[in-house]
């Protein structure tokens, strides 16, 4: 009676593994076909909105200040909350990211207090909604930032994979651009 329970519940766990190794790589096809209609979305929308300055720029301060290490986390970092706000508007209009789905993260100093410093970034950019602030030892007397760094996160791979497209293909554009003198 025992070796039937046992060689029951050996089958039954070789079914169970071969369900999940077929799931599995299903869940992963769906997942690259997923990804690959972002490029091609990207693809149409970089040239639909090459000529407009605030997907530029926001491409470009992506390129520049953004997270690129990461596969689903959209990061953008600033201390100047003109280029935080311009990221924003970009996430809001070209990336349709609804508002409540945008979250801040502060990196403040220890002399600074986590209250005004939201309240700064609130009504410079409209962030509503922050991660837990990030306090940091004070290292230099003079060379102060007075409401710290602000980032901006949109967890979407979607979105990144977008993103990752238009940084790597913007140069190309700009740089053809410049060498056929069309500038």
């Amino acid at each position: 009676m025992e070796e039937i329970k046992l060689t029951v519940a050996k089958q039954a766990q070789l079914k169970s593994t071969a369900r999940l190794r077929l799931l599995h790589k299903v869940r992963g096809d769906v997942l690259k076909a997923h990804y690959l209609q972002a490029e091609v979305e990207a693809k149409n929308e970089l040239s639909e909105n090459i000529n407009n300055p605030l997907f530029v720029t926001a491409v470009a301060a992506y390129w520049g200040e953004g997270d690129k290490a990461t596969s689903s986390i959209v990061r953008l970092a600033n201390t100047d909350p003109k280029m935080i706000k311009l990221f924003l508007d970009f996430l809001v209009l070209f990336c349709s990211v609804p508002k409540d789905k945008i979250r801040g993260a502060l990196y403040i100093y220890e002399d600074l207090d986590d209250v005004i410093c939201r309240q700064y970034w609130t009504k410079m950019t409209g962030i509503e909604h922050f991660h837990k602030t990030m306090v940091l030892p004070s290292r230099h007397k003079t060379k102060k930032l007075p409401y710290g760094t602000c980032t901006v996160l949109v967890s979407n791979t979607y979105l990144k994979r977008k993103m990752l497209f238009w940084i790597d293909q913007l140069p190309e554009i700009v740089l053809n651009t410049v060498s056929s003198g069309r500038l």
